[in-house]
């Protein structure tokens, strides 16, 4: 039984590119709070175990709901409307990249919270980080909403959770 959707490799594969010097540690614990944040919420824990063992080479139904594709949506009463899915592995991506930006290299040391300089990197400030993370979850946030259309889709009903958050936004005004 795999422990996560998706796996460093497949976080790198998915997201916006990254540096090849990530710490994979860091990394499968945003997998991990991501997971238990924003995807078992919303599909509850029961189907997210069953995603977790599921052979896709077997059922289209869970490849397109784990790695996107396209659907026919009969829904709608006119025959039905050809609908993407973006995938769950996807959405936890971007969910987890939205993480990184907002952590920005810091790190928790004995003398607390501190960020790492060196000569040849520099930093975003706090408005253009914050900038980045709300366009980046809006991203997350999209590509879940078409994964959770698919799935309710397959069921019927499905569990109605919600796949846009309501992040607080601060507006500065002035610098």
């Amino acid at each position: 039984m795999k422990e996560h959707l998706i796996s460093i490799d497949g976080f790198r594969a998915l997201a916006r590119p990254t540096s090849k010097h990530l710490d994979v540690d860091e990394v499968n614990k945003f997998i991990e709070e991501c997971e238990d944040i924003y995807i078992i919420p919303v599909i509850g824990l029961e189907t997210f175990k069953r995603l977790l063992d599921v052979d896709v080479s077997k059922g289209m139904e869970e490849d397109i709901l784990l790695n996107g594709g396209e659907w026919m949506d009969e829904s709608c009463g006119c025959g039905g409307q050809l609908r993407r899915c973006h995938g769950l592995r996807k959405a936890l991506s971007y969910f987890v990249y939205a993480r990184m930006v907002q952590n920005d290299g810091s790190i928790v040391t004995r003398t607390g919270f501190v960020k790492h300089d060196d000569e040849y990197a520099s930093r975003d400030d706090d408005k253009n980080r914050t900038r980045k993370y709300n366009e980046v979850m809006n991203v997350a946030e999209t590509y879940l909403s078409t994964s959770l259309e698919y799935w309710r889709s397959l069921s019927g009903c499905g569990k109605q959770g919600k796949a846009r958050g309501s992040r607080l936004q601060i507006h500065s005004i002035g610098d």
